[in-house]
């Protein structure tokens, strides 16, 4: 391995290290209680390798909203996508949605903390990235079948973003966020019950 080789892993292997470090820290405390020293410290970095990789405790945190955002994805895809009839495969994956939402991780980074940090990406669009591509796939079947007729993927998508982040918060400020979950879990079975009975089962 050359020498710069085993430079380059080692400043990845610091970059995951501080993304790791602050993802806890973030957790436990949130975005505005923690500082860049709480970070460096724990990590055991100097303040200048943390610069080297990111501008700022803001660039850091949109890293790791990337990171956590990335791994409710991944759960959510993997529980709709193992489900063959597209109404099931809705509920499969919403299912997985509102799981991710108890996780404290989840909770603080994405749900409570990421409006604030990142408003400017909230005005551009830019937050969404990983949340739409994953509304298509799971609800074009619905569309494509012609189970709701009438029916674009496009602003279907963008009203269920809407309705995720509203049961979301709704999880997050609650004081007891497994009894809200439920409550949440109620709707969605309703609001789904109705659209099948009215436009029929997929085949």
């Amino acid at each position: 391995m050359t020498v710069k080789r085993l430079r380059a892993r080692q400043a990845e292997g610091t970059r995951h290290l501080l993304i790791s470090v602050a993802r806890e820290l973030f957790t436990e405390r949130g975005y505005a209680a923690t500082s860049i020293e709480d970070i460096i410290q724990r990590a055991g970095v100097a303040r200048g390798a943390l610069y080297h990789h990111f501008s700022g405790k803001d660039a850091l945190f949109r890293s790791v909203y990337d990171a956590v955002q990335a791994d409710a994805v991944s759960g959510v895809m993997a529980a709709a996508l193992a489900v063959q009839e597209p109404w099931a495969a809705v509920r499969a994956g919403l299912s997985a949605f509102l799981d991710a939402c108890l996780e404290p991780t989840f909770r603080r980074v994405v749900v409570l903390d990421s409006v604030s940090v990142l408003q400017q990406d909230v005005w551009e669009g830019g937050i969404e990235h990983n949340e739409l591509p994953m509304l298509r796939t799971v609800l074009t079947p619905l569309v494509a079948t012609n189970v709701l007729p009438g029916v674009a993927v496009e602003p279907l998508v963008h009203v269920a973003l809407g309705g995720l982040y509203g049961a979301a918060l709704f999880i997050a400020r609650s004081s007891e966020p497994k009894a809200a979950r439920g409550e949440v879990e109620a709707v969605l079975d309703t609001l789904i019950g109705g659209l099948r009975a009215r436009f029929g089962p997929t085949t």
